[in-house]
């Protein structure tokens, strides 16, 4: 049994029992921390036994002072030169800050780094006392020798994860001494040793004709991964619309440089222009807000060098100069507007003539100059989604490709210019000439979700084909033959579940024929077509043509095929 403590004395307060507390330890990025930090609370000092004379205990009590106000405690103020260093650390020009307050405003917007929290918690109350929790920042509270280190220790994945993390972390794990270590470390080939990169290596090749194919390919990686990255930190978000936005088109406007134009559910069109000299991803301002296209959906968006088209779901298609809000042209077509498009006339000019699809089915093809609808492309039973005009020919016939809900696709054979009399051609209510399609093709048994055509042949493509491609919703993609409407190939997939929403074809150095291999999920999943170069040709060879489509799937989200759209296999998935 404990000795009984003696009564307490009434001069004499006992100092309570430390309580116990948790500690729980979170790692993140939170907020962006602010220039002053708070340092954390002084230990608080035992508390003095004073010892009183026997005289003193009869001397009446005097009255307690007034508790006098706690100070706050102070606040470290970040140094000047500490500041500037990280500025410059982010790429940021500190020199037109003047004063002191300037400097710190400019701080608090960049210093973001992933910092650990270390927070105790009191077991009585189970509630969190913010003046018992401190942060560090592990990378800076290390040497950089340390740092180096520990990021040699990391393998290529986890090295290229870390130049994500932060500027500070991106700095360091982006060294190219780094990934020259790694790039020494790579496998060498045997003699008679397929390197799984390049099929087309021939099995005899050496083993330092290996070794620089793999380099290659570790190069392009690394400088894709760079510009991802430079493009992630460089980033300008712009907050105009109220809504979603629905398109984003860019163009070197003429008389304003770089120009960038968005429309959105919200009925608005803006105008971002690009200062090229201010500093990456702060360049972009709003320019000018188009009118014309208020209380309705603007669903698709059509820019050139000189002209700005906009089409919603009242039927409205308008177009701009980039020196006027106001519209320079509003036409008017029957049901909701789903696809504006650019059409080229003989001339050689791209922004006179429109191609506009609605959901009635029909094509209006409209004459911005003179303001009056030329013809009507009427043929499909249902929506029309897609329209892509071809280059006009010397004598004036332009080609349309549409594609419709009703799973068709037609081509459409016109001339620009009106030369027949008005009774001998079907005329619409404008008098406008009513065009029947010249072929229709119907490879589908769905509607069709998407259109892509190739560019025209030229000495620097291999293939001397223009080529389209048309996703179904019933998971087939047609690739076909536009100058004789032949089906080249029919792209399907293993799996029920996938539907193509989207196609594109694409050039590259490479022959898509080399990656195909017998079964789809083998090729894809150990080759992928990487090369130095942006799709140009090297030392004059010609380029190929690639067909990439992009799958919607159920369980995981999507997929992006890479087809060989000649041979019908697949290159990567």
């Amino acid at each position: 049994p404990t000795a009984p403590r003696p009564p307490a004395s009434p001069l004499r307060t006992p100092a309570p029992p430390p309580p116990r507390r948790r500690i729980h330890v979170r790692v993140g990025t939170p907020p962006r921390e602010s220039v002053e930090t708070r340092p954390p609370p002084p230990p608080k000092e035992e508390e003095e036994e004073v010892e009183v004379e026997e005289e003193e205990e009869e001397a009446p009590p005097a009255a307690p002072e007034p508790a006098a106000p706690k100070s706050p405690p102070a606040r470290r103020r970040v140094p000047i030169r500490e500041m500037k260093a990280a500025l410059a650390a982010a790429g940021l020009d500190a020199s037109h800050c003047l004063e002191r307050e300037d400097l710190e405003a400019l701080y608090g917007t960049v210093v973001k780094r992933p910092r650990i929290e270390i927070t105790e918690e009191r077991e009585e109350d189970d509630v969190e006392d913010p003046s018992s929790s401190s942060s560090f920042d592990l990378f800076d509270s290390l040497p950089t020798e340390v740092n180096e280190l520990i990021l040699r220790e990391l393998s290529p994945r986890s090295l290229a994860a870390a130049t994500g993390v932060s500027r500070a972390w991106r700095d360091a794990a982006g060294d190219d001494e780094l990934w020259a270590a790694h790039l020494a470390r790579a496998p060498r080939f045997s003699k008679n040793a397929k390197p799984v990169p390049f099929p087309s290596t021939s099995a005899g090749s050496s083993s330092r004709r290996g070794r620089r194919a793999l380099m290659r390919t570790y190069a392009a990686a690394r400088e894709l991964s760079r510009r991802w990255r430079d493009g992630k930190y460089a980033r300008c978000d712009l907050r105009d619309h109220s809504r979603p936005v629905e398109r984003v088109e860019f163009a070197n406007a003429v008389g304003f440089g770089r120009a960038a134009v968005t429309a959105g559910w919200d009925g608005f069109v803006f105008l971002y222009l690009c200062d090229e000299n201010a500093v990456r991803g702060t360049g972009w301002r709003l320019a000018r807000r188009f009118k014309g296209c208020e209380g309705a959906w603007v669903v698709s968006l059509a820019v050139s060098p000189r002209a700005v088209v906009a089409g919603d779901t009242d039927g409205r298609v308008c177009a701009w100069t980039f020196g006027s809000s106001s519209p320079a042209r509003t036409l008017r077509q029957e049901g909701s507007v789903t696809k504006v498009r650019f059409v080229p006339n003989s001339a050689g000019e791209n922004d006179v003539l429109v191609a506009s699809a609605s959901t009635l089915g029909d094509v209006a093809i409209w004459d911005l100059a003179a303001g009056t609808r030329l013809a009507t492309l009427r043929g499909h039973a249902e929506a029309a989604w897609h329209v892509h005009p071809l280059a006009a020919a010397p004598d004036g016939i332009i080609t349309v490709l549409t594609s419709s809900r009703d799973s068709t696709l037609r081509m459409w054979r016109f001339d620009e210019v009106d030369r027949d009399a008005p009774l001998d051609v079907p005329r619409g209510e404008a008098g406008e000439r009513l065009i029947s399609p010249a072929s229709t093709w119907r490879d589908h048994d769905d509607a069709i979700l998407s259109l892509a055509v190739s560019d025209p042949p030229s000495p620097a493509r291999a293939c001397d084909r223009r080529l389209c491609a048309t996703c179904g919703a019933d998971g087939v993609v047609v690739v076909r033959d536009v100058s004789n409407g032949e089906v080249l190939s029919r792209l399907t997939v293993d799996r029920p579940d996938a539907a193509p929403m989207c196609a594109t074809f694409f050039e590259r150095p490479e022959d898509p024929a080399d990656f195909v291999g017998d079964s789809p999920v083998e090729a894809s999943s150990v080759r992928y077509p990487v090369s130095g170069v942006r799709g140009d040709a090297r030392d004059g060879a010609r380029t190929h043509t690639w067909l990439a489509t992009g799958y919607r799937t159920a369980n995981d989200g999507g997929e992006l095929r890479l087809w060989d759209p000649l041979g019908g296999g697949v290159a990567a998935v």
